[in-house]
């Protein structure tokens, strides 16, 4: 039997299907709780604390003393597709914007895609910047993790704006390896 919906065409969901996915999850919960409390190991589970994000943040820096971390998550639209498109420039740009922002560089790695595209991480002492590209599109994704409060991501991002000249800009701040607070 075929049900039409949102997605189109597609065939109908089994129940008995469903049933033994949800039966094989439980299952495989209650032997990871067994032996992961045994033997010491970590278990993914479902968020038990809040997750702690801005959308569009007031501020780029590392102000909170819980966090052990900042993560900016930056979504570059619109760019020019040119400077998107060559490895060299890409490089050029997320180093620059590393050494501007007060980072102490490590190493770094990029990678030219054919027909075109560029992928690219800087190790940092006090984290990565990484950047992925699509020309096609004029997009670019850039994470700007940093451990310190030294680092001037605002700076870091000025520097891929002048580079990449995205029309539009979004910025998420995730919070990284919150601590609880301690009595005292």
């Amino acid at each position: 039997m075929m049900k039409v919906g949102i997605l189109g065409r597609r065939p109908a969901r089994s129940t008995m299907r469903l049933w033994a996915q949800s039966v094989w999850r439980s299952a495989r919960d209650w032997i990871a709780r067994i032996f992961a409390s045994s033997a010491g190991r970590a278990v993914v589970s479902p968020l038990t604390q809040g997750f702690e994000y801005e959308l569009a943040p007031r501020s780029l820096r590392q102000d909170d003393q819980r966090a052990l971390g900042t993560h900016l998550l930056v979504e570059l639209y619109g760019c020019n597709g040119q400077t998107l498109e060559r490895v060299a420039y890409v490089e050029n740009a997320l180093v620059r914007a590393a050494h501007e922002s007060n980072a102490h560089i490590v190493s770094h790695f990029f990678h030219e895609f054919e027909p075109y595209g560029v992928s690219g991480v800087v190790v940092i002492e006090e984290s990565h910047y990484t950047i992925h590209t699509w020309p096609e599109r004029r997009y670019a994704a850039v994470d700007l993790f940093f451990c310190s409060e030294t680092v001037d991501a605002e700076r870091a991002l000025e520097v891929l704006r002048r580079a990449f000249e995205p029309e539009h800009v979004d910025v998420m701040l995730i919070r990284r390896g919150v601590l609880k607070r301690t009595p005292g």
